[in-house]
């Protein structure tokens, strides 16, 4: 049941991005089941039937709630661009159907709406920006598809490429804590409404669930059972979007930041990137995990990632190559190497 969103979030509206008309509703596979999920794209009655389709992925427990999505959602509406904020199982106030949240290898839900949004504009190009966890699920996705894929080009930030690395980073110094115990929290909040549809099912641990201070606790918990692993090590490493990499055939820019106490700067597959004639990495000495600002709209506004990611959207968009599209992204990392 993967659910995108249309731009202005699930329920319409994003700061100052109105929504005009009744959502598109769009039933779409789930187990076996076909189930009614969540609203597309609005604003259709504004802009044209090629206008550009952009797809925007949140990282761990993330939605169209958060505030560096709606600043890109905002930008890429004001240059004409048709905005879908992705949702990701029981995120955003979307309602769980079926004992299954999502996971870092679990493609199905994305394609499912990439196809969705192909099948209703044809003849607009599409393209997607990730953050942290979504831009590892985007990779994976973009790893799969190679050259077929129907995205056009694609942005990941802030990608943990290898998550058993970046998870020994996480049980270890105070901020790797704190971002920890954060995210299981946040993970228990997106839980606990829909606990009901896994009790009494065989193998799931809700007292773990209930008790989890990390990330790896809910997967122990629940994530590795859902999807056959038999551990959180095996489910980590065949999600590793690292593996994939090598595989992605359309423009994808990679920008990342060296001291990320996350996605940290050991886990990225730089040889594999540098092999592969589609893929750009940009990295910067600092900017922590999302955390940059610096540009003309710091601090309160848009960091300067979103400025850099759109030119190189653009420039794929309107045909001057991946070329000329790395040649943006560098520039825009000058650039905010200098602010």
């Amino acid at each position: 049941s993967g659910s995108g969103s249309g731009s202005g979030s699930g329920s319409g509206s994003a700061g100052s991005v109105a929504h005009p008309g009744p959502p598109f509703r769009r039933a779409i596979p789930d187990q076996g089941r076909t189930v009614l999920r969540r609203r597309l794209a609005t604003l259709w009655r504004e802009l044209p039937d090629d206008a550009p389709v952009l797809v925007l992925m949140s990282g761990i427990a993330g939605g169209s709630h958060d505030k560096y999505l709606k600043h890109f959602l905002r930008r890429a509406h004001r240059m004409g661009y048709r905005v879908v904020a992705f949702n990701c199982r029981g995120t955003s106030s979307s309602p769980l159907t079926t004992p299954q949240f999502y996971s870092a290898s679990f493609t199905g839900d994305v394609r499912a709406v990439v196809d969705e949004l192909a099948g209703r504009w044809p003849d607009a190009k599409l393209f997607a920006v990730g953050w942290s966890l979504g831009a590892n699920i985007l990779t994976n996705f973009l790893g799969e598809e190679g050259a077929s894929a129907k995205l056009t080009a694609a942005v990941a930030m802030c990608n943990p490429f290898d998550l058993n690395m970046c998870d020994v980073a996480l049980q270890k110094g105070f901020f790797g804590t704190l971002y920890s115990t954060s995210m299981a929290k946040n993970m228990r909040k997106l839980f606990e409404p829909h606990a009901s549809l896994f009790t009494g099912l065989p193998n799931y641990d809700l007292g773990l669930v209930a008790a989890a201070t990390t990330v790896r606790d809910f997967d122990e918990a629940v994530t590795r059972v859902t999807f056959g692993f038999p551990s959180v090590d095996a489910y980590y490493d065949a999600s590793s979007s690292r593996l994939k990499i090598a595989e992605v055939g359309v423009p994808l820019l990679v920008v990342q930041a060296s001291d990320d106490p996350i996605a940290v700067k050991e886990a990225v597959p730089r040889e594999a990137i540098r092999k592969n004639g589609h893929v750009v990495l940009v990295e910067t000495e600092t900017g922590g995990h999302l955390g940059w600002t610096a540009g003309a709209e710091a601090p309160f506004g848009s960091p300067w990632p979103d400025v850099g990611a759109m030119q190189f959207i653009e420039a794929v968009r309107t045909g001057v190559g991946v070329g000329a599209a790395k040649s943006t992204a560098a520039a825009a990392a000058a650039a905010a190497a200098a602010a």
